[in-house]
């Protein structure tokens, strides 16, 4: 499972960003489950459909009537509450939150008391959480300590953003999980090399990605600009699929971890980016494909 968690004020929506990053999974052909899990009242699902010209509601298929359903959670379960976004092969499931902070702030609970069940569900699907810093301290927790891999997008700009962004993930208790990776995806520019970000803030920088509109992630359209951030992300899906991979491979020990916050600890990241480099595949690469009965029904 890969967390996508924004922090402070960052202009960029990380559940814009994390469903960009799933796409790029699905694109790879891995059956990918993305859980809208902001607490906020965000509504990625009404602004994903102002952009595709399409209707998502969670109110007819989403975390609510998911909850609603009272039943074991299951993939076949997940199957019937999710919308089906990229084609026939039902490669990207989109789960997503309420629209009401209330609701989404129940939403995370939930999610928190399923989270052996989504563990598992992991195995068979790969999943991308996309919530905010403030909200997983509160409520995800159980959800993030599952994650073998934690990305933070986070816009900074001098030595004191990035020690507050380390002040506020230990808040978080994003550094209290010894088996997850940490990377940081940088928002728009910044004055700091990687060395320096990694030695103030505890997190890897994974990419920069440079500001657009909500609308033009969403729609990932063909401009320059659209182009150099599609690229970032590119860049970002293979480190992490190779971090997920090699997790995979040393048998869901986590004992890879290269990002630490100490920076004189055994480190992986030269392996790790030849890894991505080479284009590996995700830690679940090997799950069978989705069988077609469950396929949701008014899937788009």
């Amino acid at each position: 499972m890969l967390a996508l968690i924004g922090a402070g004020r960052t202009r960029l929506d990380p559940g814009s960003v994390g469903l960009a990053l799933a796409r790029r999974w699905a694109a790879a052909g891995d059956g990918v489950l993305f859980i809208d899990g902001d607490t906020t009242g965000s509504r990625l699902a009404e602004r994903l459909g102002a952009a595709e010209a399409s209707d998502f509601s969670p109110a007819a298929r989403g975390m609510p009537t998911l909850i609603v359903a009272r039943q074991q959670l299951t993939l076949r379960l997940i199957a019937d509450h999710c919308y089906s976004l990229e084609g026939s092969d039902s490669s990207l499931w989109a789960l997503f939150a309420p629209f009401s902070p209330d609701g989404g702030k129940l939403a995370a609970r939930w999610l928190a008391d399923h989270s052996g069940d989504i563990k598992m569900i992991d195995r068979e699907r790969s999943i991308i959480l996309s919530s905010r810093l403030a909200a997983a301290n509160e409520h995800l927790t159980p959800l993030l300590n599952d994650a073998q891999v934690v990305v933070v997008l986070a816009s900074i700009r001098s030595t004191n953003d990035a020690r507050r962004l380390r002040t506020s993930s230990q808040q978080a208790g994003l550094m209290r999980f010894e088996r997850t990776h940490r990377l940081l995806i940088l928002e728009g520019a910044c004055p700091l090399s990687e060395d320096e970000i990694h030695l103030e803030s505890g997190f890897r920088v994974a990419g920069r990605l440079p500001l657009l509109e909500d609308e033009r992630v969403l729609r990932t359209q063909g401009g320059r600009r659209e182009r150099a951030f599609a690229g970032v992300l590119d860049e970002v899906a293979a480190r992490s699929s190779a971090l997920l991979a090699l997790y995979a491979a040393h048998g869901g020990t986590g004992e890879t971890d290269g990002s630490r916050l100490d920076p004189h600890l055994p480190d992986l990241n030269g392996s790790l980016e030849e890894a991505a480099v080479n284009g590996s595949a995700i830690g679940s690469a090997t799950v069978p494909d989705r069988p077609p009965e469950l396929s949701p029904q008014g899937s788009v």
